[in-house]
């Protein structure tokens, strides 16, 4: 009993050890992942300092709402926080699906080149 006990231990230490880590381990990084989506496919033509990241976790993704803010420097109502788009980032790997072309679907955006 007490091998079998010390077994499933090891086991499950060592799994843990070896264990993938995330891509996406928290709001903090799929935020960051979702401000550099944005510049990098021009998914608005708003400044980034003019927008909003919300990020939702979810279980294995994160979702992340993309707001207009409206401080001084971007203008507009300053009440007034528009949804523009979401993003659905998947935590293992980064994965990301998008609704932001504005036709209601959502579109998985192509990986960096070299990467599978």
């Amino acid at each position: 009993m007490i091998r079998r006990a010390v077994a499933i231990i090891i086991l499950t230490v060592t799994t843990q050890a070896y264990a993938k880590p995330l891509a996406i381990p928290n709001d903090d990084s799929a935020a960051d992942k979702a401000i550099a989506i944005t510049k990098k496919y021009k998914l608005t033509h708003d400044n980034i300092e003019c927008l909003q990241f919300d990020t939702f976790d979810k279980g294995t993704f994160y979702v992340v709402r993309v707001r207009e803010i409206h401080p001084k420097a971007c203008g507009g109502m300053p009440d007034v926080s528009p949804t523009l788009f979401f993003l659905k980032i998947r935590k293992s790997d980064g994965r990301t699906l998008t609704n932001a072309y504005g036709d209601g679907s959502h579109y998985v955006l192509p990986r960096p080149a070299g990467k599978k």
